[in-house]
C-alpha cells in the first residue's frame, strides 16, 4: 500500500489524459492520438476543468507528454505506436499558450518505416533538464528503455540513444526536478501492472551511474500515463480511462512506497 494524499476523477474530456504539468497550482493536461489540440486547466483539489485553451498552429497526430521550464510548455507530437512516422514533433509554447516554434525529430538507427507492433520507436515521455529535452521510449520488444537528448532550440534532430535502461516495462510518461534531481517514470507491462521508477541525484555527466528504484503500484483499471514531481517528497501521477476504468489524478506520498 502507499498514502496518496489526495486524488480526484477526471472528466471524460481527459478520459485520454497522456500528458500534464503542474503549473501555478493548477493541473495542465492533454489528450492523446487524435485528440482536440487543446490543453486542459484541471483544479487538482476535484478534477473539474476550469479553462480549455485551443491552440493555434498545432496538430495532434499523438500528442503523448508535456514538459516546462521557466519560459515554455513543451509538448511532445511523438506517439509512434506502429514506428511508422516520419513526423515527429516537439512544439514549443510560451506560458501564454502561444506557439513560438517546433523541433522535429528522428532516430538516427531507423531505417525502415513499415508498420511493426513491436517497435522501439515509441515515445511518450518529454523532459525539460537543463538546456536539453529528453526522451525515454517505449520498447514493445525488450521493455527496455533508450535515454535520447536534444537541445531545446528549433531544428531537426537525428537522435541517437545515450544510454539503455532495464525498467522492464513500457515507459509511459517522466518527469524531473532540477530542486531534489530526481527523474521519476511512470510504466505499465501487458498484464496492466502499473509502476513507477525513481532515480536520485540524475544526471547526465553520470549517467552511466545511474539506477532507477523500482515501485509496484496497487492499482486496478488503471494505465498510468503521466508523472509530475512537486517540490516535496510527493508526486502527480494520471491515468487515462483504459476500457471501463475511469481517468483520475492521484497525489502519492513517495515515502510511502516499497521498492521491489
Amino acid at each position: 500500500n502507499y498514502t496518496i494524499t489526495r486524488g480526484a476523477t477526471l472528466p471524460n474530456a481527459l478520459d485520454e489524459i497522456s500528458g500534464m504539468v503542474h503549473y501555478n497550482g493548477k493541473i495542465y493536461g492533454h489528450q492523446d492520438s487524435g485528440g482536440p489540440t487543446a490543453i486542459y486547466e484541471v483544479n487538482p483539489s476535484n478534477g473539474s476543468i476550469t479553462k480549455t485553451i485551443t491552440l493555434q498552429g498545432v496538430t495532434n497526430v499523438d500528442w503523448e507528454d508535456m514538459t516546462q521550464d521557466d519560459t515554455h510548455f513543451y509538448i511532445a507530437d511523438t506517439g509512434n505506436n506502429y514506428g511508422k512516422r516520419k513526423d515527429l514533433t516537439i512544439y514549443h509554447v510560451d506560458k501564454n499558450f502561444m506557439l513560438q516554434d517546433s523541433i522535429k525529430i528522428r532516430y538516427a538507427k531507423q531505417d525502415s518505416f513499415n508498420k511493426n507492433k513491436k517497435t522501439k520507436y515509441d515515445a511518450e515521455t518529454l523532459i525539460a533538464y537543463g538546456d536539453s529535452l529528453l526522451v525515454f521510449s517505449k520498447n514493445r520488444k525488450s521493455y527496455n528503455s533508450q535515454l535520447y537528448a536534444f537541445p531545446k532550440k528549433a531544428g531537426q534532430y537525428s537522435l541517437t540513444s545515450l544510454k539503455k535502461f532495464k525498467v522492464n516495462a513500457l515507459i509511459t510518461g517522466g518527469d524531473y526536478s532540477a530542486k531534489s534531481k530526481r527523474m521519476a517514470l511512470t510504466g505499465y507491462l501487458p498484464n496492466r501492472s502499473q509502476y513507477l521508477l525513481v532515480a536520485d541525484n540524475f544526471s547526465l555527466a553520470t549517467i552511466d551511474d545511474i539506477e532507477f528504484k523500482r515501485y509496484r503500484l496497487p492499482l486496478k483499471q488503471a494505465q498510468v500515463e503521466a508523472v509530475k514531481i512537486l517540490d516535496n517528497d510527493s508526486i502527480w501521477i494520471s491515468s487515462e480511462g483504459e476500457g471501463s476504468a475511469i481517468p483520475f489524478l492521484q497525489k502519492i506520498d513517495l515515502n510511502s512506497l516499497r521498492q521491489e
